[in-house]
């Protein structure tokens, strides 16, 4: 089967950034299947690795752009990608949210083609951004709420990566079929860096009486990655063998690096910058903890957020500073810990519970039993496939 996949944000393994795409797109070839990629970057180019072509649009894009710049960026993105989705000879039209405007091509490019369409949310849009106030111009809101409704009302299937996300569906079009396909947890990619543990902790200069804690991932800014610096500085006045290392860029990585220097951080130790997946693969590991920090909005609680199933290949509990659904799970399985939005608070919280005899071997195990119980990407890639192999052969 021919699959023409929409995502405007593709990463490859040597890139940072999310890995379903890549990962989902290399088992369907693997599977037989004959896959294009249409994507945005940096430089205009055409690829091929593992039997799936990537075709890369020249169309910039990061978290450190203004609202215009992104705006910009989707527009451009959601054009061009339409002009090849309408031409290209397929069997089956795969688009994938976020930006909400890949739904666009989708569709076209479903309908002219005499295709299905299986859409892809990631994020509830335009629900999260007009309930954080992102989106208030009512032209947009009324625009962005169509597309949505044409989006789903137009796909042969959506795949949602959460129930809330499901939900969100089902609430805009209840007659769409709707299939949950969460994140996914990479076992093999992190299976070196988690038998290296101690050797990688030691390449990095990390002591075996340290609990290291680190984030990995995105600075936008629904990500509170802020609240991070200022519970390393509130570590630090209950032990010196707290080191909190932060992995990423965006918006606020200048704000974040005033900051932690007002606070009398290392900045370079605490904030090394972004490094691609295969790195994260090596380093996450070797933490004590991972981290998930989102802003407090209960819009947001429905995320299926990427770190956190990286955590649990990696075999390293979580520590959350918001509610929702993942954190409820890994509290419950032991795999994960609560911390409250106040830092000073949450240090004060971390530092007694490992005080008291926090068994991280067991919270390690937990994490990994986890991943492999519910979120390996191999059992989720079938179910995957086989929402995209019906809708193809429901024709």
């Amino acid at each position: 089967m021919r699959i023409t996949y929409i995502h405007q944000h593709f990463r490859f393994p040597t890139e940072d950034g999310g890995q379903r795409p890549w990962q989902f797109a290399r088992r369907l070839a693997r599977a037989g299947h004959h896959v294009t990629v249409l994507c945005a970057g940096d430089e205009e180019r055409v690829s091929q690795l593992e039997g799936v072509t990537v075709r890369r649009l020249r169309i910039p894009y990061n978290n450190a752009m203004s609202k215009s710049q992104r705006i910009r960026a989707f527009t451009h993105f959601m054009w061009r990608s339409t002009l090849l989705a309408a031409r290209s000879k397929t069997d089956l039209v795969f688009a994938s949210s976020t930006p909400l405007t890949t739904a666009v091509p989708g569709l076209i490019g479903s309908r002219l083609q005499r295709v299905p369409l299986v859409f892809e949310v990631r994020d509830l849009w335009p629900s999260v951004p007009i309930e954080l106030g992102i989106l208030r111009n009512r032209v947009l809101k009324t625009s962005a709420r169509a597309l949505e409704a044409a989006a789903y009302k137009g796909s042969r299937h959506v795949i949602a990566l959460s129930p809330g996300m499901a939900a969100g569906v089902k609430r805009t079009s209840p007659r769409t079929p709707v299939t949950i396909v969460p994140n996914a947890s990479d076992f093999d990619e992190f299976a070196e860096g988690r038998l290296r543990r101690s050797e990688t902790r030691r390449e990095l200069g990390w002591g075996d009486s340290e609990t290291v804690i680190t984030y990995a991932g995105s600075f936008g800014s629904t990500y509170d990655v802020p609240w991070l610096v200022e519970l390393a500085a509130e570590l630090r006045h209950w032990s010196d063998n707290y080191r909190v290392v932060i992995f990423g860029d965006g918006t606020a990585s200048a704000a974040m690096r005033a900051r932690a220097t007002e606070l009398g951080l290392d900045t370079k130790e605490l904030l090394p910058g972004a490094r691609p997946k295969s790195e994260i693969a090596r380093i996450l590991p070797a933490a004590d903890f991972a981290v998930s920090t989102m802003t407090s909005h209960p819009a947001l609680e429905v995320n299926s957020l990427n770190k956190v199933f990286d955590a649990l290949a990696a075999s390293t509990p979580v520590i959350f500073n918001h509610s929702g659904w993942l954190p409820d799970l890994l509290d419950e399985k032991g795999a994960g810990i609560k911390l409250s939005r106040n830092p000073e608070a949450a240090a004060a919280n971390l530092h007694q519970l490992l005080i008291s005899g926090f068994d991280r071997h067991a919270a390690s195990q937990a994490a990994y039993n986890l991943g492999k119980t519910h979120f390996d990407r191999d059992t989720l890639f079938k179910k995957f496939r086989d929402v995209l192999e019906d809708a193809a052969a429901d024709l």
